[in-house]
């Protein structure tokens, strides 16, 4: 069997990739202009998850479709928009 150097280096990464992925998936993301329920307009489409760049996540309570959001990540945070689960 013939082996390439750096087939053996994908494995490990691939794995860290998807370790990091199921450890963040449980993530509570932030709502990026806190908005008190009531507040907005009646009939306001609401939404329950943040999309941010590579990450996803739920927010801790519902806020308009659209507002700015944010996920925790490796490293930063990444901002995002909501949107419905």
């Amino acid at each position: 069997m013939i082996s390439h150097p750096s087939i053996r280096r994908i494995r490990p990464v691939k794995a860290a990739a998807v370790f990091a992925a199921l450890a963040l998936a449980a993530c509570t993301g932030q709502p990026g202009t806190p908005v008190a329920p009531g507040s907005y307009p009646p009939n306001t489409p609401l939404g329950g998850t943040c999309k941010a760049g590579f990450y996803t996540c739920q927010l801790p309570t519902a806020t308009p479709l659209g507002a700015p959001c944010s996920c925790p990540g490796l490293g930063a945070a990444s901002y995002g928009r909501v949107y419905l689960k």
